[in-house]
């Protein structure tokens, strides 16, 4: 019995020619104006910052979920907890950290902790980045 023969190698990308988009120039070339215009779209790094621990804040689903139950009114720490299926302890840790950030706010009523969303800003940008991921999201 014969070895069997090689497969041939699949095609390199330089071999593909235009077929499949490039992730990087071929050449280096600097349209000024468009450098300008994209520096001066460029927020300060000190707000970068914050809204990257924003995002790091809202990358956890238990969060995002608290979120979205929230955008329906306020509530309770226990409504919370029995909307998301989390503990009462856990979902005050998670409402803490939302707290932190200035995306929700509280108010005491006796021994119960209500919970609202302090800007509905948050409840459209989960709403966007959901209609996104599902393929249904708007085309620029």
């Amino acid at each position: 019995m014969g070895r069997p023969k090689p497969k041939p190698a699949p095609p390199s990308p330089r071999s593909l020619g235009d077929a499949e988009p490039r992730e990087k120039c071929g050449v280096f070339s600097l349209d000024e104006t468009r450098v300008r215009r994209g520096r001066h779209a460029l927020l300060p790094d000190d707000a970068l910052r914050d809204i990257a621990e924003t995002f790091r804040v809202l990358a956890h689903p238990s969060r995002l979920k608290m979120v979205r139950a929230l955008s329906a009114g306020e509530m309770c720490v226990c409504e919370i907890s029995e909307v998301v299926g989390l503990s009462v302890s856990a979902t005050s840790h998670h409402l803490q950290h939302l707290r932190n950030l200035r995306l929700v706010r509280s108010r005491s009523e006796g021994k119960l902790v209500h919970y609202s969303l302090h800007d509905p800003f948050l409840a459209t940008l989960i709403d966007d980045c959901a209609a996104h991921v599902s393929g249904s999201g708007r085309s620029s």
